[in-house]
């Protein structure tokens, strides 16, 4: 957020301060440069992609350290396009489309992250908030690249009018970052092997989102297993297979599990959980979690969000049958059978029902 805030520190000290040159701020033009690996590397963090800085990831940052270098030593700074003139200068042309190229390229390379990220999730929690799937820093990642798209239009173009609604959406940015940011936790770490570490460094019990933590990151034969494009979306039959090839899990041994597992789920109801995951059913059953996953996706044909939510579905629809609930509403059943929030409530019960819950419960009366 400091590199997002410096160009317009610099331009503020620019109108109150016009004989005062400081290069720190003089080099509006090329922080923008910082701001795709910044979120490559955020991002990546938050995915369970290391949460240590490498010499390699420096590269990232070149461009910026080349340009501030040839401005430190010569003086240099290609002047900030300028909404009171029709015309700007070539060197702010091509620092526009420098970083254009660059952030749309960062862009590409996060959308792609979180698409992963997405299709991971499932295989890991029953329930998914805003907090899991990320979805927020994919219309963060759409607004760094409009901005970045507005900037440079306006210089090519001449188009000092877009020039003006910049400030305001720089302002924007800033404060959904710092809003969105300082609430987000980090989903995966590297910690491997079985059951896992839940937030706050402490085994799971039950304990969701509204502590401060990790959870553990499937280990290497895990995150290559079958993942679906939507939570409900059963895989297909190659992905249920070639995945699973060198896992070592025996057929034999595979039925027990999976008869454990349904014996498991009837009995203890452990679906009940808002905050239930896969690390967390694992070590209640006490079996690894990839095997228990494997058997979740080749015996059940489904991904453990699936899963669980089926089992929470029909753990509602046998609540909405007896007359001591009729009094509760859906909302309330939904709550107290392991639904969080009442979107996906919904979705899941019309894509298992194929009608809504309101419609399910008039045809009962």
């Amino acid at each position: 957020m400091v590199f997002i805030a410096l160009p317009m520190i610099g331009g503020t000290a620019i109108l109150l301060w016009p004989d005062v040159s400081l290069p720190i701020l003089s080099a509006d033009l090329i922080y923008p440069l910082t701001y795709g690996p910044f979120m490559w590397l955020y991002v990546r963090t938050l995915t369970g992609g290391g949460d240590r800085l490498t010499h390699r990831d420096l590269l990232h940052f070149l461009p910026f350290f080349l340009i501030s270098m040839v401005q430190l030593v010569t003086g240099w700074a290609p002047p900030p396009p300028n909404p009171e003139f029709s015309n700007f200068d070539t060197s702010t042309r091509f620092i526009g489309a420098l970083n254009l190229v660059s952030m749309l390229s960062y862009s590409g390379a996060v959308a792609r992250r979180l698409r992963q990220h997405g299709k991971e999730v499932v295989q890991h929690f029953s329930s998914l908030s805003n907090r899991v799937t990320l979805t927020w820093l994919y219309w963060l990642t759409a607004g760094f690249s409009a901005v970045s798209l507005l900037l440079f239009l306006a210089s090519v173009l001449s188009l000092p009018d877009l020039l003006r609604i910049h400030l305001p959406a720089q302002l924007v940015i800033i404060m959904a970052l710092s809003f969105f940011g300082l609430r987000q936790v980090q989903i995966f770490d590297h910690q491997q092997g079985f059951g896992g570490q839940g937030f706050g460094g402490q085994d799971f019990n039950g304990q969701g989102l509204a502590g401060q933590g990790k959870i553990t990151h499937p280990n290497t034969e895990l995150s290559q297993q079958g993942r679906f494009e939507h939570p409900n979306q059963p895989p297909k039959p190659d992905d249920t297979k070639i995945p699973y090839s060198r896992s070592g899990l025996t057929n034999e041994r595979a039925a027990q599990i999976s008869e454990k597992l349904d014996a498991f789920m009837t009995t203890e109801r452990p679906y009940l959980s808002a905050d239930l995951t896969i690390a967390n059913l694992a070590k209640q059953m006490a079996v690894p979690r990839h095997h228990l996953t494997e058997v979740i996706n080749t015996r059940h044909h489904k991904s453990f969000y699936q899963f669980v939510n089926e089992y929470r579905i029909e753990a509602v629809k046998q609540a909405m049958h007896s007359p001591e609930n009729g009094d509760q509403t859906l909302l309330d059943l939904a709550y107290a059978h392991g639904f969080n929030s009442k979107s996906p409530f919904n979705a899941a019960f019309k894509q298992l029902t194929g009608m809504t819950p309101s419609q399910y419960r008039r045809q009962l009366a």
